[in-house]
């Protein structure tokens, strides 16, 4: 099996400075800034739009995934005083 090298193929990243934003009102979801890159080089931005449904949905999927490995000073405030048993699981 390859190896993973992440300056080859295409790619979506974040953009570095560009912060995920609300759609308009609150409650109209939330839209993440996206560089596109092909082999290491940048071709241009987008933009992955979620409904606010699907913006929770993920929040709660990377609480899984990242479980409680925080480091001290790290945790975000929705997590802080929050067990592994108050985070969604996965039948």
């Amino acid at each position: 099996m390859a190896s993973y090298n992440p300056a080859r193929g295409w790619r979506l990243d974040r953009i570095p400075g560009k912060r995920v934003a609300q759609n308009g009102d609150p409650g109209q979801g939330v839209t993440l800034p996206l560089w596109v890159v092909r082999d290491g080089e940048h071709q241009g931005d987008g933009q992955l739009h979620l409904s606010t449904v699907e913006a929770e949905q993920l929040h709660a999927e990377l609480c899984y995934v990242l479980g409680d490995s925080w480091t001290p000073g790290e945790i975000p405030a929705c997590r802080v005083g929050k067990g592994a048993s108050t985070v969604m699981r996965r039948p």
